[in-house]
């Protein structure tokens, strides 16, 4: 009987430290919630590491994205004095700065990254997966939130996004850790600070 009386204790016990399962609805309202407060951040400073794989090479350059409304910098740092990469747009157009004083233009940021270091990413849809958003206007599919209604995994361009860990910043829900995938390429992406 005292076994019993033990063993009942214990599942009680159990049962009040495990976190509470919230309901569809609840995180629904959660993820509305994120989705509003966090594209209301226009601009920022971001500093990180991104490991780049596709089918020709893997590597890891070091990231400084600055971001100003409609206005924006992304540099690229290759490691052991491989050079720095310069994208910088603007509603008048995008210029790429490479190694050596190179100088790439496009009709768009998409074929610069594809022209200067051999990356086809989805950039539009980028400046919104890295603050833990779809893109608008552009459907999206599979997607999963965690516990507190934030983005943790969908598909949406032709591209996987998830989102594996986020940091509090400034009172906002911001990822920390993504994994950007398509057929033709992998990024890892680990943002060390963010300036909101």
């Amino acid at each position: 009987m005292k076994r019993l009386s033990l063993l009942l204790a214990i599942s009680v016990l159990s049962a009040c430290t495990q976190a509470p399962k919230i309901d569809s609805g609840t995180k629904t309202e959660l993820w509305l919630e994120h989705q509003i407060s966090t594209s209301a951040i226009q601009s920022w400073n971001i500093k990180g590491r991104i490991a780049v794989k596709n089918e020709k090479e893997s590597g890891t350059v070091t990231l400084f994205w600055n971001q100003f409304l409609s206005n924006y910098e992304l540099r690229f740092v290759a490691p052991l004095g491989q050079g720095t990469y310069i994208l910088t747009g603007s509603p008048g157009g995008v210029v790429m700065k490479a190694p050596k004083n190179k100088i790439f233009e496009a009709e768009n940021a998409e074929q610069l990254l594809r022209d200067g270091l051999g990356w086809d990413v989805h950039l539009n849809g980028l400046k919104y997966w890295v603050r833990g958003l779809p893109e608008p206007d552009i459907k999206y599919s599979g997607l999963l939130l965690d516990e507190q209604g934030r983005l943790k995994n969908m598909e949406q361009s032709g591209f996987n996004v998830k989102v594996s860990r986020y940091t509090e910043q400034d009172g906002m829900s911001l990822p920390e850790k993504l994994t950007i995938k398509s057929d033709n390429i992998q990024l890892k992406v680990i943002i060390q600070s963010w300036q909101i």
